[in-house]
């Protein structure tokens, strides 16, 4: 159950990205206004993430999940009839709420199932089944997001040629939220209904100031957003100097799919470490962060096609092996009537560091360009390894 939940959640993701900007550019939007869009849509995260976390808390993760799911559906139909900038700012705006909404429920209502039936030891064997639906659904979908538009125009040559994915989208969203509607059962704790919800927030706070580890955890997710942003800003605009052109589209596709596999296979890869009793999964995580700061500095000075897709998917099988433990660790700390919201603040403490780097590397892109900013996100995300060499506890399985 979780792992189908999470394929077909991230494939309804996936069939967006390999043509999200030739889609608005389609539906009113102009190049210097795709931006905003993208702003806009970041801002409605930020705002609602750590409220919509509290309330699946208290209102249950499930409901807080199908809201989320309605309110894609509502964004997806208001872009598909869209034909101007405004329309495209209020479709993107519900998006942007859907996804706050989505971050911290249904998944860790799973996560609370998993450990009351089987305890915390094995728990990265769910975190890995997630993670795995997650990277297969982003995947496959990215492949399918790309071959849709020519599909769609053969059959309706007079149609915006984008409609195909936004439909494709809402009917899948449509089935994930019956399937979720029926499949996923939540009991609730009447106790917890009674909780206002500031008492709450106050509580889920208290506990991540408290708590050394969590704290450093989420510190570690901003480290994260920040770094790896300047990979997901600046790889497209790398790839085409290096080719010279971007006319060789497929190129792009080959390797936007690639990494996600390198992920999965990250994924596997960390499973067959962690069921050996003699791996810390703090260290896997100190190791991992520190070759995959070292990596990202590398893949600034490729200047050929085959050894930056090389070093790139190499990154990113590193950063899959990362999720597991990082994931594992984190959820075995948090409480479960706290963990909607504790999951939903990492996430938005992620998105802030994303901004933050997306300002800085901004200012400095000019003068260091695209290798400069790499090298620096790169040396600050291995020095970032250390914060987990001062974790208290260590991690094994037993």
């Amino acid at each position: 159950m979780p792992f189908i939940n999470r394929l077909l959640h991230w494939f309804i993701v996936g069939i967006g990205t390999t043509v999200m900007s030739l889609m608005l550019l389609s539906k009113g939007s102009t190049v210097d206004t795709l931006g905003f869009i993208t702003a806009i849509y970041s801002v409605f995260i930020v705002l609602f993430e750590f409220p919509s976390g509290v309330l699946a808390d208290i209102l249950g993760q499930k409901k807080i999940y199908l809201v989320s799911l309605a309110l894609s559906i509502l964004g997806y139909t208001i872009v598909l009839f869209s034909n101007n900038l405004v329309w495209l700012f209020i479709g993107f705006s519900f998006y942007g709420i859907a996804r706050a909404c989505s971050s911290g429920s249904v998944e860790a209502l799973f996560i609370s199932q998993y450990i009351q039936k089987n305890g915390k030891e094995n728990l990265y064997r769910l975190m890995s089944a997630l993670s795995s639906g997650e990277v297969i659904g982003l995947a496959s979908g990215a492949l399918l997001g790309g071959v849709i538009p020519m599909i769609w125009t053969q059959y309706f040559p007079g149609q915006n040629k984008y409609n195909g994915n936004l439909i494709v989208q809402i009917i899948v969203l449509f089935i994930l939220l019956v399937f979720t509607w029926f499949g996923v059962q939540e009991t609730r704790d009447k106790e917890r209904h009674k909780q206002l919800m500031l008492v709450h927030i106050k509580e889920s706070l208290a506990i991540a100031l408290r708590n050394k580890n969590i704290l450093l955890l989420i510190l570690g997710t901003m480290t994260w957003g920040f770094c790896f942003n300047a990979i997901e800003l600046y790889w497209q605009p790398q790839v085409k100097a290096i080719l010279g052109t971007d006319a060789q589209t497929w190129i792009f596709g080959v390797i936007n799919s690639g990494y996600f596999f390198a992920s999965l296979l990250g994924v596997g890869l960390i499973n067959l470490f962690l069921k050996k009793r003699s791996i810390s999964q703090r260290l896997v995580l100190v190791f991992s962060r520190i070759l995959a700061g070292l990596l990202i500095v590398v893949l600034s000075f490729q200047n050929t096609i085959v050894s930056f897709a090389s070093v790139y998917l190499f990154l990113f099988l590193m950063n899959g092996m990362m999720n597991i433990p990082e994931g594992t660790i984190m959820n075995s700390l948090i409480p479960d009537e706290k963990r909607s919201s504790l999951l939903s603040l990492s996430s938005l403490m992620m998105q802030a560091g994303g901004i933050a780097g997306s300002v800085i590397y901004s200012m400095l892109v000019k003068s260091i360009r695209i290798s400069g900013v790499w090298i620096l996100s790169g040396i600050v995300f291995s020095v970032s390894s250390m914060l987990y060499l001062s974790l208290k506890t260590d991690f094994k399985k037993p």
